[in-house]
């Protein structure tokens, strides 16, 4: 990978990172108690939405997490290549999801250990 293909990839996965920030912040508003709920009807609705504020916000974490990794590795200048065979991590893929950590052949094996797991 060139390095003004990094510098692309690095300002696209800053600009995600940027997004990301936000919509974690309006999910933590989201997950506020209100305080005038008295009918059981609200509370459990309220209850509901919550949760998938919570839900959502785990999942906005977890993608954080990963783009922060992506813009740990562009510093240390092992962007681009798969965290578990040390291979290059295709551009196509890059492409798709700039702040992917594995290789495609990796991340199916991961899935698969981790449905696996699920299922035992």
């Amino acid at each position: 990978m060139t390095q003004v293909q990094t510098a692309n990839f690095k300002r696209i996965i800053e600009t995600k990172r940027r997004e990301l920030v936000i919509a974690i912040h309006s999910q933590t508003a989201g997950l506020a108690v209100g305080e005038s709920e008295h009918d059981p009807i609200d509370q459990m609705q309220s209850m509901s939405l919550r949760e998938a504020h919570a839900t959502r916000l785990g999942q906005l974490s977890q993608t954080l997490a990963e783009v922060d990794q992506a813009l740990h590795a562009v510093a240390d200048g092992s962007y681009g290549l798969c965290m578990d065979c040390d291979e290059p991590i295709s551009l196509r893929r890059l492409e798709i999801i700039p702040w992917a950590s594995y290789c495609v052949r990796c991340q199916e094996r991961l899935e698969r250990a981790a449905l696996l797991l699920k299922a035992a």
